[in-house]
């Protein structure tokens, strides 16, 4: 059997008013209840390819169920960017299900991707698990057939409630939702054993307290006291597991509480391990109203601003971050810790190297001299000089792109006696600045620039480059 869309005759409104064209799959093994009116409305929502995935278990006699992150976030009324799903049917028998629309993605632990149309998901047959011996796997996988086993197995309350989108029935063994409701991170079952399995459960709990923009949402006593006993099995995680999970923090809103109460539970030296301690002062300014627009490059470049881009560097390779991320984040980083002069032909060339990220360096500058911060360069910026150099930044105006320069090397050699060679590239660079500091648009103005110009003498390394500092 593959993959096919819903019959002809059945409408995605006429399956979720429940008129019975979306068979029922195999019952699970619990009791369920209705679901409430946020995951009701959800429900009604879903997309057709994935009511189809759900039609082609049901008629291989198999049960399915939407689990985890997307009924989470459908009580709390939010878009789940992903939908999984859990079933009895083993992967292998997937495979066959639905045919070229399956990659094995993860078929050794029961993970399978179907594609929709225009998204993926992710369909994982029930498991029972032995031991997690390195604190990353288990040792053992087994297909199950217990909804009500695998879901004991998950890590938190609120990430272990399952829908069954036929029947309408929402499973919540574990009270998530009264967990949801009272914002607190709770582990299923025993803290510490869902710990001792696999550690990046530590780093996640930490991940979940941070759901909006109001207040952290508690701790369970218990998972905390697990916690504090575990921390150290964070080492056994890969590190691009622990980094995965910190860039998501770092790309949430308010990241700085996070970090903190991360840093007072001695969990984020098991990440951030060049770093050892981080100024409270920084992650104040993390959560700056100012800066909650800020990219995760200049973020990660905020954090370790009192640190050379050097060892910013070399932290994000002990991450494994990407060169790109770390690219970006050293470009940042070495720029800020400079203010420019204010006055017009600097914050020309200022805006031509920024572009962009000019306004976002001196919103950062601001907020790092109103949290009185000395950075990497021994600049400590003021804030009344900040505020000056932004207000003229203002008025000569932001930049979207970089000037494009007006000249190239044959114009500069028929104008010039230089031939070919460095020289005559530090020339174009120096001209290049020249035009951007005097707004200089016409080849009239490019040449009155060049007799101006006393590139006859000195050496070419003091000569000046379209850059900032």
């Amino acid at each position: 059997m593959l993959f096919h869309a819903p019959h002809a005759t059945s409408t995605k409104g006429e399956l979720m008013r429940g008129t019975g064209t979306l068979l029922e799959g195999l019952k699970a093994d619990m009791e369920g209840a209705p679901c409430p009116p946020p995951i009701a409305r959800w429900l009604a929502s879903l997309p057709d390819d994935l009511l189809s995935l759900l039609q082609t278990l049901a008629e291989a006699g198999e049960g399915a169920w939407l689990v985890g992150g997307c009924v989470r976030d459908a009580w709390l009324g939010e878009a789940a960017p992903d939908i999984d799903v859990c079933t009895t049917c083993t992967p292998h028998r997937m495979m066959e299900l639905f045919g070229e629309q399956a990659i094995p993605t993860g078929i050794d632990y029961g993970t399978i991707t179907v594609k929709g149309q225009g998204r993926h998901y992710e369909v994982t047959t029930l498991r029972t698990e032995s031991l997690y011996r390195d604190g990353r796997r288990p040792d053992v996988v087994n297909w199950g057939r217990s909804l009500k086993e695998d879901l004991s197995r998950r890590d938190f309350t609120f990430n272990s409630m399952a829908v069954d989108v036929a029947r309408r029935r929402l499973y919540d063994p574990y009270n998530g939702m009264v967990d949801l409701q009272q914002r607190l991170v709770r582990a299923v079952g025993d803290a510490s054993q869902r710990c001792e399995e696999d550690a990046l459960r530590i780093l996640r709990a930490y991940r979940f307290t941070r759901r909006d923009s109001g207040p952290l949402w508690g701790m369970d006593a218990e998972l905390e006291q697990a916690i504090a006993r575990h921390g150290t099995r964070l080492s056994m995680v890969a590190i691009e597991r622990r980094w995965m999970e910190v860039k998501k923090i770092l790309a949430g809103p308010k990241p700085g509480d996070v970090l903190r109460a991360m840093q007072d539970g001695g969990v984020l030296r098991h990440v951030f391990e060049h770093l050892i301690v981080m100024n409270t002062a920084l992650l104040n300014v993390l959560d700056d109203d100012r800066l909650q627009r800020l990219h995760l490059h200049q973020r990660l470049a905020l954090m370790m601003v009192e640190h050379p881009t050097k060892e910013a560097v070399q932290q994000l390779k002990s991450l494994r971050a990407s060169n790109e991320l770390q690219r970006s984040t050293a470009a940042f980083h070495e720029v800020l810790g400079h203010l420019p002069t204010s006055d017009t032909a600097a914050l020309r060339v200022f805006s031509h190297a920024l572009t962009t990220q000019a306004e976002a360096h001196l919103l950062s500058l601001e907020c790092l001299a109103d949290h009185d911060v000395r950075l990497h360069t021994g600049l400590q910026p003021e804030a009344a000089a900040v505020l000056e150099v932004k207000k003229r930044w203002r008025a000569v105006g932001p930049r979207s792109e970089p000037v494009h320069c007006l000249v190239d090397g044959h114009w500069l050699m028929a104008h010039t006696n230089i031939g070919q060679g460095m020289r005559l590239g530090r020339l174009k660079q120096w001209l290049h600045r020249r035009q951007i500091e005097e707004d200089v648009t016409t080849m009239e103005g490019m040449e009155a620039l060049l007799i101006r110009t006393p590139y006859e003498h000195g050496g070419v390394e003091d000569w000046p480059t379209p850059s900032f500092p």
